[in-house]
C-alpha cells in the first residue's frame, strides 16, 4: 500500500499517454505547448499547495507514499500535477482535433458566469476558511480573465470538463479514502465547508476546474492555430 498514490497517478496517465501516439490525434506533436501550459499552471497552484501543506490545510498519509519529498510535498503530489493535467488536456485536445461538434458554444458565456456564481456562493458560505476562500477567489479571477481572453473552443473545454468529472470522482475518491481505511490525502475540515461528495470535499470540483482551465487557456494561447 506504500505506493498507492503513485499507482493512482500512473493509472490516470496510462491510457492518455498510450493514445498520444495514435494516427488520428498525434497528441505527442503538441507536447511542447502542453508542457508550457502545465508549467504555468504549476507556477500558479503549487505555491499555495506547499503553503497549505505547511499550514495543515491538507496533508499526506505516509502509509501510502514512497517517501521522497521536496518543499514539503511528496514525490507523488508532484507527479499528480503532471499526470492529471496531461490526462484531461489529452481529452480536450482530441475532441478538438477530431472536430467534435461544439454544441455548447451558444451556452459558453452562461457557463462562464455559472462558475463565477458557484465560486461566489462558495466564497460567501465559507469565507474565512482558507481552502474555500482561496480557491473561490482564484476561480472568480481566473474565469474573468478567461472571458477577457476569449480562447477558442470554450464549449469543448466545458464538455471535456463535464466528461472528466467521472474519472475525477474515481481518482479523487481513492485519494480521499473511499476505498482505503485512511485517506491518502487528508483535509482539515476547519479550513473548508466540511461538505463532501462521497469522500471528496466539494471545493475540489472547482479546484480541478481551476487547474484544468489554466492549462486550457495557456495551451490555446501558445499553440499555433494550424498544426
Amino acid at each position: 500500500m506504500d505506493s498507492l498514490y503513485l499507482w493512482v497517478n500512473l493509472g490516470a496517465l496510462f491510457f492518455p499517454l498510450l493514445l498520444s501516439f495514435n494516427k488520428l490525434g498525434h497528441f505527442y506533436k503538441r507536447w511542447k505547448y502542453l508542457f508550457i501550459a502545465i508549467a504555468v499552471m504549476c507556477v500558479c497552484i503549487i505555491s499555495w499547495d506547499v503553503l497549505f501543506t505547511i499550514l495543515g490545510v491538507w496533508g499526506f498519509n505516509e502509509a501510502y507514499l514512497l517517501g521522497p519529498s521536496f518543499l514539503h510535498l511528496p514525490l507523488e503530489e508532484w507527479l499528480f500535477f503532471l499526470c492529471i493535467p496531461y490526462a484531461f488536456m489529452f481529452l480536450y485536445d482530441q475532441l478538438v482535433i477530431l472536430q467534435v461538434k461544439n454544441f455548447l458554444k451558444p451556452a459558453e458565456k452562461y457557463l462562464d458566469y455559472f462558475f463565477i456564481a458557484v465560486a461566489v456562493v462558495y466564497l460567501i458560505a465559507g469565507f474565512g476558511h482558507i481552502y474555500t476562500t482561496t480557491v473561490s477567489v482564484l476561480v472568480i479571477i481566473f474565469t474573468l480573465i478567461m472571458i477577457k481572453l476569449n480562447p477558442p473552443n470554450r464549449g469543448i473545454f466545458y464538455l471535456s470538463y463535464a466528461i472528466i468529472l467521472i474519472p475525477f470522482t474515481a481518482v479523487n475518491g481513492i485519494l480521499t479514502g473511499y476505498i482505503t481505511p485512511e485517506p491518502i490525502v487528508w483535509y482539515n475540515n476547519a479550513e473548508n465547508l466540511g461538505i463532501r461528495f462521497l469522500t471528496i470535499p466539494i471545493e475540489d470540483y472547482i479546484y480541478y476546474f481551476l487547474m484544468y482551465g489554466i492549462c486550457y487557456v495557456v495551451y490555446e494561447r501558445v499553440k499555433p492555430t494550424v498544426q
